[in-house]
C-alpha cells in the first residue's frame, strides 16, 4: 500500500480522562476490522541513570520519563482500535492483559534488548502476533529473531503497511515480516504523543520532542544514521500542545527536551523559545525545563537570554572528555570552539546547572587520563555526571574501525564491547 503522507487527513480524538479534545494525526488508512492493541514498553536495568534511587522520596513515582516512541504510535492507530499501554517499569502486563491484545506491540532500546524478547515470548505464549519497533530493532534488526513483525525506522508508509497488515491478518506468519520506512512522516503531523494512556504523575520527569536528527558526527553516535544530519523539527504549536496534554494527564514538574541536540537548528529554537516564554507567563511558570545541547551552546548569548526566560534551568553536555586530542579523534570538534570549562561558566550565568556525560576507554587514553578527569570534575564543579566505559554501536563510525581492526569483542557480560588501547585495570577486561 502506498500512501501519500503529506495528505493525511486530521482526525479529532477525545480522551476518556480529557476535559477537552485534542485533534491528533492518525493513519490514513481505514480499517475492515477491529483490533485491540497491547503497547508495551520493558522494563529498565536498575542503573545510576534511571535515578531509581530517589522514586521514594517522591510520591507516586515509578518509572523516569514516559517512552515518546510508542505513546506516537498508539496515538496514530485507528481511531476504530482499542489501546491499552503498559509501562513495565511501573506494572507488568498481566496474563489478563495479553489474553485481551490482538496483537503485542513493544519499543525499546539497546540495553532493553533481553526485557523485549522476554515479552515477546510470553506473547507467543498466549497465542498472539507480535511486532517489535524503535531505536534497537531499527539498528540491529537481528537482534529480535523471533518477533512476528520488525518495524524499521520512524513513523511513515512502513506504518501504514503494518497497520494494513495487522488489519488484515490475526494469525501468526509462518515468517517474520519486516516493514521497513522509506518516506518519514514529516514531524510537523506527528501526533500528540498518547498522554491520556498514563499518569504523568508516575514520572520522575516529562518529556517532548521538538526535533530529530544532529548536524554532527561523532564518531561513537549513531542518532546521524537512524534519524539523519539535517535536524528535523516539529511546530512551536504541536510543543505547546503536548505541553497542554501533558498537563492534563498529571502535575508537571519538569519537561526533558529529548531532542538529540536541542540547537541542532538554532533558527527554529529561537522561533520555539518565544511560544515557551508565553505558554510559562500564561500557566504562571508551573515547569522548569531542561534538554541536551552542545558546548558550543555558549556562544549564543541570545538563545541563552530567551532560554533563561522560558525557565531552562539544567543542560546535559556531552563532554565525553577535558583532553582536547581526545575531542579531535572522536570527531566532537563542536566542544573544542571555546575552552571547556569558560562554556560551563557561561551557561551557569544564565542561570542553567549543566550536567554530563564523561567516556572512559577512548584509544587516546593515557595513564593520566583519570587524573585529568578527576581534576576536571574539582575545577568544573559540575554537580553530576555518568562515568561510562566507551561501548561501540552498531551502525557508528567507531563500530565500523573497531570491526575493522578486530577490535570488537561480543561478550554481554562485559562491560564493554572493545578491546581498549590504553593498559586498563583487570576488572574491566573480564
Amino acid at each position: 500500500m502506498t500512501v501519500n503522507l503529506k495528505s493525511l487527513d486530521k482526525q479529532i480524538h477525545v480522551a476518556a480522562d480529557s476535559k477537552t479534545a485534542s485533534v491528533t494525526q492518525r493513519t490514513r488508512y481505514v480499517p475492515s476490522h477491529h483490533r485491540r492493541i497491547l503497547c508495551i514498553f520493558p522494563k529498565y536495568s536498575r542503573s545510576f541513570g534511571t535515578f531509581h534511587h530517589a522514586y521514594p522520596l517522591m510520591g507516586n513515582v515509578r518509572a523516569f520519563m514516559p517512552p515518546q516512541g510508542i505513546l506516537i504510535v498508539a496515538a496514530y492507530l485507528p481511531k476504530e482500535w482499542e489501546v491499552r499501554f503498559i509501562d513495565e517499569n511501573i506494572k507488568s502486563a498481566t496474563r489478563a492483559d495479553y489474553q485481551w491484545a490482538d496483537v503485542v506491540i513493544v519499543s525499546g532500546m539497546h540495553i532493553q534488548k533481553p526485557q523485549i524478547n522476554h515479552i515477546n515470548q510470553l506473547a507467543h505464549q498466549a497465542g498472539k502476533i507480535t511486532v517489535v519497533g524503535g531505536t534497537s530493532v531499527s539498528g540491529c534488526p537481528e537482534y529480535y529473531p523471533e518477533f512476528d513483525i520488525l518495524h524499521l525506522g520512524e513513523l511513515g508508509d512502513g506504518s501504514d503497511r503494518m497497520i494494513e497488515y495487522l488489519d488484515q491478518n490475526l494469525e501468526r506468519p509462518q515468517a517474520q515480516i519486516r516493514f521497513e520506512t522509506k518516506e518519514r512522516l514529516p514531524l510537523t503531523e506527528f501526533p500528540t504523543p498518547a498522554y491520556h494512556l498514563l499518569n504523568i504523575n508516575n514520572y520522575f520527569l516529562a518529556n517532548v520532542q521538538f526535533s530529530s536528527g544532529c548536524p554532527y558526527r561523532c564518531e561513537f553516535c549513531d542518532i546521524p544514521e537512524l534519524y539523519g544530519n539535517s535536524p528535523r523539527m516539529k511546530t512551536p504549536e504541536q510543543v505547546v500542545a503536548e505541553l497542554d496534554a501533558m498537563r492534563q494527564s498529571g502535575n508537571l514538574a519538569a519537561v526533558y527536551f529529548v531532542d538529540d541536540n536541542f540547537v541542532g537548528d538554532r533558527r527554529a529554537a529561537m522561533k520555539l523559545l518565544p511560544h515557551l516564554i508565553d505558554w510559562q507567563k500564561r500557566n504562571g511558570y508551573p515547569i522548569q525545563f531542561a534538554c541536551e545541547a552542545t558546548l558550543n551552546l555558549a556562544q549564543s548569548p541570545k538563545l541563552l537570554e530567551m532560554m533563561r526566560e522560558a525557565y531552562f534551568c539544567l543542560i546535559f553536555c556531552g563532554i565525553e572528555t577535558p583532553e582536547p586530542d581526545a575531542l579531535h579523534a572522536i570527531s566532537k570538534d563542536q566542544n573544542l570552539s571555546m575552552p571547556i570549562l569558560k562554556a560551563i561558566q557561561v551557561l551557569n550565568s544564565y542561570g542553567m546547572e549543566v550536567v554530563s556525560g564523561i567516556i572512559i576507554g577512548l584509544d587516546t587514553d593515557t595513564p593520566e587520563t583519570a587524573d585529568r578527569i578527576i581534576e576536571f570534575i574539582r575545577v568544573s564543579q559540575i554537580p553530576m555526571l555518568t562515568i561510562n566505559l566507551l561501548h561501540a554501536l552498531p551502525r557508528t563510525p567507531l563500530w565500523r574501525r573497531l570491526e575493522a581492526e578486530g577490535r570488537l569483542i561480543f561478550d554481554e557480560n562485559r562491560e564493554s564491547n572493545i578491546r581498549p588501547l590504553a593498559k586498563v585495570p583487570d576488572a574491566w577486561d573480564k
